[in-house]
């Protein structure tokens, strides 16, 4: 039975940057709980300034933006560590430290909400098997390739079981074969319970995946196709 449980709710959501420009219009969107869907839009459209806003790196300018519950219009900054907790992100250039080892870039997530050592490693471990790379775990980020630093960057992101998982274009830098590697690993992710959403101007992907497709254009949402439809 499809879950209608709203996990994510704008409300004309308007967001300016200091210099005046609205890089978001009255959008209103409502994300359901264990939704996949993707955001697309050519460059300038709002996209990024989206992910930005759920981060909550960018503050809402007027209108309402809930995320599980709490205001992201109303919320203090002390709160916003807390709030991260629940999000789970995942960049287009991968943004792992070079200084350190894969089992310690995806543990850091954990280090920092004070795991204990023994949970680290159990839950470390479990992702690296999960994203296939349970034997790469002492090397360092520039031994692998970027399809391989991107299955790093999600067990990073999904190490705490995050409720949301935002991926801002996740297969920008790779190859068709690893996007669509990329793209199988975030609907597994999405199967096992987590929010699912991804910004991407790859269209290839978009349609075959067939799911709910929001389109923005100059900051506006101009179209929201629902799960199985095509975007020209």
């Amino acid at each position: 039975m499809e879950n209608k449980e709203s996990l994510i709710q704008m409300e004309n959501l308007k967001v300016a940057y200091p210099m005046g420009t609205e890089a978001l219009k009255s959008v209103s969107i409502s994300v359901n709980k264990g939704e996949f869907l993707f955001v697309v839009g050519s460059s300038g459209s709002g996209k990024s300034t989206l992910i930005k806003t759920l981060l909550g790196e960018i503050g809402v300018t007027s209108g309402q933006l809930t995320v599980a519950g709490r205001k992201l219009n109303k919320i203090k900054r002390k709160e916003l560590p807390y709030y991260r907790r629940m999000l789970g992100v995942v960049f287009q250039d991968f943004r792992l430290l070079e200084d350190r080892n894969i089992f310690e870039n995806i543990a850091l997530s954990q280090r920092v909400i004070g795991v204990s050592h023994d949970r680290i490693k159990r839950n470390v471990n479990l992702m690296l098997e999960m994203v296939g790379l349970e034997d790469k775990r002492r090397a360092h980020p520039r031994e692998l390739s970027g399809g391989e630093q991107q299955r790093v960057a999600i067990a990073r992101a999904m190490v705490n079981r995050p409720a949301i998982l935002l991926a801002d274009e996740p297969t920008g830098n790779l190859d068709p074969q690893n996007s669509w590697e990329i793209m199988d690993l975030l609907e597994e992710m999405n199967q096992l319970g987590t929010t699912v959403l991804v910004v991407t101007h790859n269209n290839e992907i978009v349609n075959q995946m067939q799911k709910r497709v929001i389109t923005l254009n100059q900051g506006m949402v101009t179209n929201d196709i629902p799960q199985g439809g095509y975007i020209q």
